[in-house]
Order: structure tokens, then sequence, then C-alpha cells
């Protein structure tokens, strides 16, 4: 079984099936050239495996002119999944009660085939298309992403070991700052045990905007605020200024950047340190305000993505605190499109705790990617579908 969550940057996949080997090995054969995979993330559902993978999008674009296009003929392991009878009739039963359900390809199908990929988020004629090109597969929807990304959550806190974690919290003054990174604080994982103190929450996600929810239990939540930059406005400026196609790769290299000749800081303004108020000269007063248009050719693309680094990290965790204060509710979890850096995460966490009046902390999971899909394996299983 395929099952697939659709962003506007990444196609994310949760393969669920009996016997994983020949799928594993096939992914492993390819993910150095566009497929992102860790085997060690892979889960044990009763008596199947989920095997997790995430495929930037467009990279499938740029993978369609390489030498290894082939693979669209060859990944037969996925395209040779099928819908037992069984699951056909449970399936039909079933979207008897989601009229929205089924998205129909522009390629004629006789209406009694039954599709075979289940996916959440948005979905564009030429995303669908390039889907069934490559898997082979029809699809329908199921379930909404916030839904199902509070199912995965609740499940990997039942179920996996230590799926959560924070990171060493530093100060906003140490980390907003022009030049090369100064923290020292080393940014390992600690991990954060919930289990029976999961209830309430807040989650943020983000694929476009951000969306912030209050959570109080499985079955029960509700929107409590949202900002229009998200990942997704990241990416785009990031692509747009530093001609990065990888917003996660991007992401990395950005915290090794300069960002001194990029933000207008404290010092640029008073000559030093504004010692009436405590900021030190380099200090971030402006972000983006010593940018000369006419010069973004020279400027290294590294020292324009730590403005945008820090500017989005900043922007998230205020907009968030702003929104979930008033819940009176101490922990956050960051879900959807969020990238790999330890960097940012410390940011958001960090900023976050300062915002909220050191309130609320921020916890991250390596299966924030995966939440949605984590969930839908769980509602098809609640509603007998495996």
């Amino acid at each position: 079984m395929l099952l697939l969550n659709i962003s506007p940057i990444y196609f994310r996949f949760g393969a669920l099936i009996s016997n994983s080997e020949a799928l594993e090995k096939e992914l492993e054969y390819y993910k150095d050239k566009f497929i992102y995979i860790k085997p060690e993330m892979n889960i044990n559902y009763k008596s199947k495996k989920l095997i997790l993978f995430q495929i930037n999008y467009f990279s499938i674009e740029k993978f369609k002119d390489s030498p290894d296009y082939e693979f669209l003929e060859k990944f037969k392991v996925i395209q040779d999944f099928t819908l037992e009878e069984k699951e056909c009739k449970k399936l039909e039963k079933n979207l008897s009660n989601h009229k929205d359900s089924i998205t129909i390809l522009s390629e004629p199908r006789n209406k009694s085939e039954i599709p075979s990929c289940y996916f959440c988020g948005k979905i564009t004629g030429k995303k669908e298309n390039l889907i069934y090109k490559i898997f082979q597969k029809k699809c329908i929807r199921y379930g909404t992403t916030t839904e199902l990304a509070i199912k995965g959550i609740d499940y990997i806190n039942n179920y996996l070991q230590d799926p959560f974690f924070d990171l060493p919290k530093d100060t906003i003054l140490n980390l907003v700052r022009v030049g090369l990174s100064k923290s020292k604080i080393n940014l390992s994982k600690k991990n954060c045990l919930l289990k029976n103190n999961l209830y309430p929450y807040i989650l943020t996600t983000g694929d476009e905007g951000i969306c912030v929810y209050r959570v109080d239990s499985i079955d029960s939540y509700k929107k409590i605020g949202g900002n229009t930059i998200g990942p997704t406005s990241i990416w785009s400026l990031f692509n747009l200024t530093c001609n990065y196609e990888d917003i996660e790769l991007a992401m990395n290299e950005a915290f090794k950047g300069n960002n001194e000749y990029i933000d207008l800081s404290v010092g640029d303004i008073y000559g030093g340190d504004y010692t009436g108020v405590g900021l030190n000269s380099d200090i971030i007063a402006s972000s983006f305000s010593k940018v000369n248009i006419s010069e973004m050719n020279l400027i290294d693309k590294k020292d324009i993505g730590k403005s945008l680094a820090i500017f989005y990290g900043v922007t998230y965790a205020q907009v968030s605190a702003l929104i979930a204060s008033k819940e009176n509710i101490n922990k956050m979890f960051v879900s959807g499109d969020t990238f790999d850096s330890l960097e940012l995460m410390q940011m958001i966490q960090s900023c976050l705790w300062e915002f909220s009046g050191n309130n609320i902390g921020a916890i991250f999971s390596d299966y924030s990617k995966f939440f949605e899909i984590i969930g839908m394996v769980v509602k098809l299983d609640e509603d007998e579908m495996i």
C-alpha cells in the first residue's frame, strides 16, 4: 500500500508492505539521486513495515533529464502494489462517507477501477500526472493533514521509543547577530519523555504559511491562528536570491554564512554598542537593510541564506508565541515542512521561549516530516482498511 503527503516542495511517501527487503534495497540505490531516506526511521506496524521516504518535487523535474531516467521504468516494486479484493470492498464502503475523497486523473479510466495510492495535502493536475507516470498509481484523498498529523503524533508517542527531542536554549541576543555564528552551545538532542503527559499541546504546521492549533486530545483540536510567512515563502526566497532548489541543503548551508553585509546592525546605526539598553554592536537591527540589488551577484549565497534563516526563525517563533501564549499551554510541536537544520531548530526554540516569557518550549521529532503518513496508517487501521 502506497501513502502520500503532498506539500508544495516535497512528495512524502510511506510504503506499508509485508516484505520490505526488495523495496529498501531499491530505495537505497536511488537515494543519492533524488530520494531522501533514513532506514532507521522505518516503523514496524503490526505485521507490516512502514518505509518512509521523501522526494523533492523539483529534483524530479531535473532527474527526468538525466541518464538515470530509466528509474521510471525500473522502479517496479512500488508499481506492483495492488489492493486485494477485500480491501477494495472496504474502500468502496468507506468512500461512500467521503464525497470529496476521489481525485480523478485527467487520463480516462474505468469507473470500476479502485485507486491504489492514498494521499493528503494539496494536489495539482501536473503533480498528479507526475505521480501517475512514476508509480502508475491512481490517487484518492484520505483525511486532512491536521487530523492525520495529530494521529501520527499520538501513535509515535505511544509506540516508539524516544520519538521527541528538544535542544539546549541560547539567548536571542546570542543568536540574532551579524557575522559568523558565535554560539558555543553544543547542539545535542535531548529526549523529551511525554507519554501520559502529551495533551494538551500547541501544534504548528507549515506547508505554505504557518497554522497554529490547540490540541486537547486525538479527536479534539481547533485552529487558533496563523501567519502567511511559512516554509514555502522562505524556500521561494532562497530559490530567488540564492538559486537553491533544495531547501534543506540551503538551510544547512545558511548557518555557515556571514550576514554582516546583508543585515543592518546596532553598530551601523550608533557606531558601536548601544549601552543604554544593553545591545552589542553586532546585534541585528534590521534584516536585509544593507543589501544593494545591483551587488547581489557579488554576495555569497550562504551570506544571504544566513539572513533569511534568522529572519524566518525569529518570525516563526514570534508569531507562534503571540498566538499560543493566550492558551496557557507550555509545549509546542513543530510539524510540516520543517528543516533538518539543528541551528534553525535551536533558533525557533530559543526565541519561542523568550517571546513567550519563558513559558512555551518547542518539541521536535525526526518523524515530523512524516506525522501525516503515520497518521494515515492509523486512520486506515481504524477504518479496517489494513
